[in-house]
Formats: C-alpha cells, sequence, structure tokens
C-alpha cells in the first residue's frame, strides 16, 4: 500500500512538474518594430537577461556565452539577443533580427521586402555611415548614442542596389560591450 501511495504522489508530482514546464514553455519572435540604436519587439539594448525573459519569456535556444534565440528553430526568421557575459547581471550587448514582419518605427522600411535599402538610403541619407568589419566586408551603420554609449545599427553591404531587400540588421554598442 505505501509503495502505491508513493508512485501515486511521485506521478501526481512529475505531472505538475511537466505542466508547469509546459506553462513556462519558449517564446517565438517573428514579428516587431525595430527602433534603430536602440531595441525591436520590446528589447533594448541594455536589459538584464531577466529583463529579456520577463518581456519574452524563455528562449526557444540558448548557451553559457550569452546568446538566446527567439526565432523559430527552422530559421526562418531570426531574432537573435546577444548578452554581455563580461558584467553582473549580464546585459544585452547587441540583437540579430530578420524576417519579414520586422519594420523600423516611423514607416518603415521592412526586413525583407523588395527595395527595402533603396527606402532605408532616402531615408536616412548621410546618416549612413559605410563601416569596414574585421573580415574585410564593407556595410552601412546608421550610429548614435543611447544613454550617454555608442550604439550603431547595421543595415548590410553598401554597394547593396537600391531594389535589394535589408536581409538582416544588427543593434548593438560600438564598444562590443554593454556600456
Amino acid at each position: 500500500m505505501k509503495v502505491a501511495l508513493r508512485l501515486a504522489v511521485a506521478a501526481v508530482v512529475l505531472m505538475l512538474a511537466l505542466a508547469g514546464a509546459a506553462l513556462a514553455g519558449t517564446t517565438v519572435v517573428t514579428a516587431g518594430t525595430v527602433t534603430p540604436n536602440v531595441g525591436a519587439a520590446g528589447i533594448t539594448l541594455g536589459m538584464t537577461r531577466a529583463q529579456v525573459i520577463a518581456k519574452l519569456g524563455q528562449p526557444v535556444s540558448q548557451n553559457l556565452n550569452g546568446y538566446m534565440q527567439y526565432g523559430p528553430k527552422n530559421l526562418s526568421t531570426l531574432f537573435d539577443v546577444y548578452l554581455d557575459t563580461s558584467v553582473h547581471p549580464w546585459r544585452v550587448r547587441m540583437l540579430g533580427i530578420s524576417g519579414r514582419n520586422f519594420c523600423l518605427a516611423g514607416g518603415g522600411p521592412c526586413l525583407r521586402r523588395a527595395g527595402g535599402v533603396g527606402k532605408l538610403r532616402a531615408r536616412y541619407g548621410k546618416a549612413l555611415k559605410p563601416v569596414m568589419l574585421e573580415d574585410g566586408e564593407k556595410v552601412m551603420w546608421l550610429k548614435g548614442k543611447l544613454s550617454g554609449c555608442k550604439v550603431f545599427t547595421e543595415f548590410g553591404p553598401t554597394n547593396a542596389p537600391a531594389s535589394a531587400q535589408i536581409v538582416m540588421l544588427f543593434l548593438g554598442y560600438q564598444s562590443g560591450h554593454y556600456c
């Protein structure tokens, strides 16, 4: 009788644990407004890991190097959060975003739509600065400041034609670390 009772209690505890895990679940971010040099989909540069989880829930995937994936596992859309692990608590230092349903605040352009590069150039003009990355690629940056820290939004290669899509963008601190 005691063994049966223990097994029943263990089964109930297991069911409650599984139910709690299902409720906690993971969150997939497939759309949102991007505010250059600030953030996207409610996540801003400098937020703590706890604040990100409070806002979005648990990521689809994560690692101990500060990477949190909120896009679907099939990678049709990306919403990646990169944390600065050299500070405590860990804080958002960069976001990587790609997907048709992400648009810049104030009227676009939207990512992965034809003509996005031309619309971006028309909107920001000379504020878009060419920057040479470590691998030699030249990209377009919109530079700015957030809470006194130098930040950037990267929109892809400088040589992309006006008819091209903005395939992906990155927002981050210019220092590479949370400021």
